[in-house]
């Protein structure tokens, strides 16, 4: 009995175990940034940042604070930052959170008051959609519909249409759901694979306990 409980054991921990989680969400707080700079690109965690924006490292003071070390801006007058798969591949887009970049924007630098998304799913279609800014860094929950992503280009906008500064932190971007739970057909099927087994083994084991017991 011990032997078929430590084999549903390890069937139970090599199931749960054997995929890590599919969705991640990107901080970018190990970045390592001096000043600000802008970059064209960067790659964490798998995927490609590209464009011409900023690594914000010094928040507080001109640039918008939300208690991260470092954070993506696209400065007015710049484009946007665009996120694909290092390599390629269809990706999902979950959450992020957004800002106004400048602390005290000026007219000839204003903050972005929306953020626009324009995506290219694989197959062709395009998606677009926008999300309005509030004071601060607000978080936006992306619809389930901005999947299978060759990439997606996130925009900071005025409500004249301009490029506006436009702060961007917490991507939450995955290759599907998260797998480290396994689905509850897969989780039936090896259970009950692991009872067969273990009924087997006890019926062996009591159709021998007479042998042994005559010796």
């Amino acid at each position: 009995m011990k032997t078929f409980a430590c084999t549903v054991g390890a069937i139970l921990v090599a199931i749960t175990s054997a995929a890590p989680a599919a969705a991640i969400d990107i901080t970018f707080d190990d970045v390592t940034s001096v000043g600000n700079p802008i970059v064209t690109l960067l790659d964490e965690h798998g995927y490609r940042f590209t464009g011409a924006f900023r690594t914000i490292d010094t928040p507080g003071g001109t640039f918008v604070s939300n208690g991260s070390a470092v954070y993506l801006a696209q400065p007015a007058g710049l484009p946007g930052i665009t996120i694909s798969l290092v390599g390629g591949g269809p990706f999902v887009l979950y959450e992020f959170d957004a800002a106004g970049l400048l602390t005290a924007p000026a007219g000839g630098a204003p903050n972005a008051q929306q953020v626009s998304l324009v995506g290219l799913q694989v197959g062709g279609a395009m998606l677009n959609g926008s999300f309005t800014l509030g004071t601060g860094f607000t978080h936006f929950a992306v619809p389930t519909t901005w999947s299978d992503l060759q990439f997606v280009t996130l925009s900071g906008l005025t409500t004249s249409g301009v490029s506006g500064g436009l702060a961007i932190d917490d991507v939450g971007v995955g290759t599907g759901p998260d797998s480290s739970v396994p689905e509850p057909g897969t989780l039936l099927f090896f259970v009950t694979t692991a009872l067969g087994a273990g009924a087997v083994l006890l019926h062996k084991r009591r159709r021998m306990a007479p042998a042994l017991r005559s010796r």
